[in-house]
């Protein structure tokens, strides 16, 4: 078993004794979430998982509702669409939790979400970013992310200029987020004047590329797009470097983590990320995060532990501004708020769709992303 799986389930085991401290000497207010903990993505779901607890940490030390706790409840969906629905079923039929957060990747948020939907309880999603989740007309879901159509929107014309040329490339991950990102980024990097010459679609256990990067590289395209989660994120890196592939490389998911980066170190410089947000963004609440994520953890904060720590500061927010604690009373205080978050204040519009927050265009330099753009997300 990978030090990623075991670090993970340490995660889940410990959480609920972590987070509920003081449970038995003041009332608790579970709230559940739903994270892959074991599987491909285990590291990213336990650095999203880091990002909750510190939220609700800072919710129950304020003290501020009543002297009431909140009281995590985690269960392992491990990126799959039937275990995470089974997960949210446990918390919200057996634990009675009255907030749901998650699932991580798009395809298990997409099947969760309907679980939101049959017991009326609210559910904020902070990392999947396929854009039909929001189009499903389900009032319990709240999606803080740029979905990749918004995000490819508003930095096509940028990375044409970067790619220096017009075919593009598509390296993505098998499921509902890395095939949206060959859809999206196709037809605005068309828009822009791209030209998609080859498209590869691997699945998330495939452990070799090459003959998907062979394919690509027989295409000889000016740039490339990725899409991927930490371990397949180090698998495509060092396998292109590997068969010496030149072209400029574009990505969403764990290009700029800390995981990603022990691993390949210097591999990943000049990998342009499309990313929800990055530590060095220079505003005030971004640098507090940054401040108690480092003091809590001793690393910085990736864009999934800013997920994370938003996911349940919106939740621990709309519990504040509602001043009560049943599901329906959360979820209409999310839908009418404004929540400060590490890239900016976080609204939503009538489907649940996040807007208001900075989003980032990075370039990896020894091993850590620089901001080479920005962009704001408009009410869509």
């Amino acid at each position: 078993m990978s030090k990623f799986v075991l670090r993970a389930q340490a995660l889940a085991v410990t959480t609920t004794l972590l987070l509920a401290g003081g449970a038995c000497l003041a009332d608790t207010i579970k709230v559940g979430a739903v994270y892959p903990l074991t599987g491909p993505v285990a590291e990213d779901g336990a650095t999203v998982l880091k990002g909750a607890k510190l939220a609700v940490k800072l919710f129950n030390d304020a003290g501020e509702f009543k002297g009431d706790k909140i009281e995590l409840l985690v269960e392992d969906g491990a990126c799959i669409p039937a275990q995470s629905v089974a997960a949210a079923e446990k918390l919200v039929s057996s634990s009675k939790v009255v907030a749901l957060a998650g699932a991580f990747c798009s395809s298990s948020t997409g099947a969760t979400m309907d679980v939101a939907l049959r017991y009326k309880v609210p559910m904020v999603s902070g990392v999947s970013t396929a854009p039909n989740l929001t189009e499903r007309g389900n009032p319990y879901l709240f999606r803080i992310q740029a979905t990749s159509q918004m995000l490819a929107d508003a930095f096509a014309p940028k990375m044409m200029e970067l790619a220096g040329g017009k075919k593009i490339a598509f390296l993505v991950v098998n499921d509902d987020w890395g095939r949206s990102i060959a859809q999206y980024y196709k037809t605005s990097l068309e828009r822009s004047g791209a030209q998609p010459v080859s498209t590869q679609i691997f699945d998330a256990n495939e452990t070799d590329l090459f003959s998907y990067i062979t394919n690509i590289k027989r295409a000889e395209p000016d740039a490339i797009m990725m899409a991927a989660n930490t371990q397949n994120a180090v698998t495509v890196t060092e396998q292109l470097r590997q068969m010496n592939i030149k072209s400029r490389l574009f990505a969403e998911g764990s290009f700029t983590a800390k995981s990603y980066y022990d691993v390949v170190g210097k591999k990943g410089d000049g990998i342009n990320g499309l990313m929800p947000y990055v530590s060095t963004y220079d505003s005030p609440m971004s640098k507090k995060f940054v401040e108690m994520y480092k003091a809590a953890y001793g690393e910085l904060p990736n864009n999934n532990a800013a997920a994370g720590f938003e996911e349940l500061t919106i939740i621990t927010n709309a519990i504040k501004t509602s001043g009560k604690i049943d599901p329906q009373s959360i979820r209409d205080a999310i839908a009418t708020s404004t929540t400060p978050g590490p890239a900016g204040d976080i609204k939503f519009n009538e489907k649940g769709q996040g807007y208001g927050f900075t989003v980032f265009l990075t370039r990896n330099e020894n091993a850590a992303p620089m901001i080479e753009g920005t962009a704001q997300i408009a009410k869509p």
